[in-house]
This record gives C-alpha cells, sequence and structure tokens, in this order.
C-alpha cells in the first residue's frame, strides 16, 4: 500500500514517491514535465549512478534535500511542462498530490514570438528561459534567451532523465548537461556567488577531470550551445542596458530583505520576472 506524504520524513524525494507524484504528472496529459532546479541538481551531484545511455540518475538513502529551506519556507517544487500551452492542469494535480508539503510552481516552454514581441518581453526579464519556434510543417526549433541575446540549443536538451529511488521512480529532472547550461545562463548578473557550489558540483559530473571530452559525444552539442550564449550574454553585460540590469539585479541579491522576499511565500510577486507561475 502506498503511505501518505505525511508519513515520510522531512525529506524532498521521499514526499515525491509517497506522493505517487510522477505517475500522476504522467497522467495529466501529453506533455512530459522535468522537475528543475536545486532538487534535480542534488540528485545529479549526489547520485550513485549515472546512466547516460537510458537518462537515469540512480540515488541512494539521501536525506537531503529538505522540504522546508534554510529558513523556514516550505520548498518550491520548480517544474517545467514541455508545452507552450496552459499548464494549469499540471499545477492543480500537483497542489493535489502534494497536499502543502511542497510549494507547486509550475511554468512551460515560452512561445518564440516577432522580433518586436521578444525585444519587448525581453526588457522585464532577468533570467535566462527557453523558447519554443514551432513550424506550420510541425518543425521544432528550441533556444535559450536573456537580454536580448540568444543561441538555438538542441530540442534533445529537454529530454526528461528519471530520478530512481531503490528502484522507484521519484520524478524526472532534466540532463546533467542541460542542468549544466541552465545554471551557465541562469542570471543576467553571471554566475551568482549562491550558485558557485551548485555549478562546481555539476562540473565535477560532466567533466570530472575538467575536460570537454569527458562529456560523452552525444551530449557536447548541448554543452557547446550553452556555452555560446553564456559567452554572448557576458559580452552584452558590458554596456547598455543590459549592463544597468545586471548592476539593478546583482545589487538586489546583496540584500539581504531582497532575497528573503524572493525566496519565501511571495515568491509569487517576481513573475514578471521569473516567468514562474
Amino acid at each position: 500500500m502506498r503511505r501518505s506524504p505525511e508519513t515520510t520524513l522531512d525529506n524532498s524525494y521521499f514526499t515525491l514517491v509517497a506522493a505517487d507524484f510522477h505517475n500522476r504528472m504522467e497522467d495529466v496529459g501529453d506533455a512530459p514535465y522535468t522537475v528543475v532546479g536545486g532538487l534535480g541538481l542534488h540528485a545529479v551531484t549526489h547520485a550513485e549512478e549515472i546512466d547516460w545511455d537510458d537518462h537515469v540518475v540512480r540515488i541512494g538513502n539521501i536525506y537531503l534535500p529538505r522540504r522546508r529551506e534554510s529558513n523556514g519556507t516550505v520548498r518550491d517544487l520548480d517544474t517545467l511542462v514541455h508545452t507552450t500551452g496552459t499548464v494549469a492542469a499540471y499545477r492543480d494535480e500537483m497542489k493535489d498530490a502534494l497536499g502543502g508539503l511542497l510549494v507547486p510552481s509550475v511554468f512551460g516552454l515560452r512561445p518564440y514570438g516577432t522580433p518586436l514581441m521578444n525585444t519587448l518581453k525581453g526588457l522585464s526579464h532577468f533570467t535566462g528561459d527557453r523558447y519554443l519556434k514551432e513550424g506550420n510543417g510541425g518543425e521544432k526549433e528550441l533556444y535559450w534567451r536573456l537580454a536580448g541575446s540568444e543561441t538555438k540549443i538542441p530540442l534533445e536538451s529537454l529530454d526528461p532523465w528519471r530520478v530512481e529511488q531503490d528502484g522507484q521512480t521519484v520524478c524526472n529532472i532534466p540532463g546533467p548537461v542541460a542542468q549544466l547550461g541552465a545554471y551557465m545562463n541562469r542570471s543576467i548578473t553571471g554566475m551568482r556567488k549562491k550558485d558557485e557550489r551548485k555549478l562546481t558540483g555539476l562540473e565535477n559530473v560532466v567533466m570530472p577531470n575538467g575536460k570537454i571530452s569527458d562529456i560523452p559525444k552525444e551530449y557536447r552539442e548541448q554543452f557547446f550551445a550553452f556555452l555560446e550564449q553564456a559567452e554572448k550574454v557576458k559580452r552584452a553585460r558590458k554596456l547598455g542596458l543590459t549592463a544597468l540590469k545586471a548592476r539593478l539585479l546583482k545589487r538586489l541579491e546583496e540584500e539581504e530583505w531582497a532575497v528573503k522576499l524572493a525566496q519565501g511565500e511571495h515568491d509569487g510577486l517576481f513573475r514578471l520576472f521569473t516567468g514562474k507561475q
């Protein structure tokens, strides 16, 4: 019999297994989902085994990440649904499955709009995001955009990877290289101090010897695309509106009140800048 989430320890992975989270999300619709952010990163950096062929991250009986952050707030379960359409049904299913033990934070892929609309929307964004361009013939292209700079990235970077614990599927997450690329291009400010250890942990998994040749060949295209995007933003950050926005965000990140507000229960106020729903 499946245990109720209330009977689990204060552990995010145990909570998801007890809630039958993966199966419930798979049953919502045709669009795949991936849990992004710290929960997926922690699985990769603390994995007992990474199966690059079958897209599986196997973890042991690890206690972290806890359901509550260090500041006492309940952890967000940041979840990307691979669609440009509505994600309301996925959000509702998450709320019902988790019962408040984790806070659902759900968002989809951004539609690739006209050049004018892309520019106007980009004015308010301080973080990078994925944009899906869909042709009339069904063809699709994926782009990462931040601060007016964009780079086409392989669609394979969206491929879901399973987190498995004791033979059970915990949830889907992005692959190790896709996670590394996302953290490389997360903020208009470049590498944030709070992300330095996260990025180092991912680099140690993806490139254990510090060489690009460590990356399995079929994943190097992803890495080079994300690296190209990071270099574009780095150049743009030196002048103009991008430089101004970067300085503003960096200043806010140094203010304790702003960090607490963004990480707490009122982070919905930042949807305009982050794209969370």
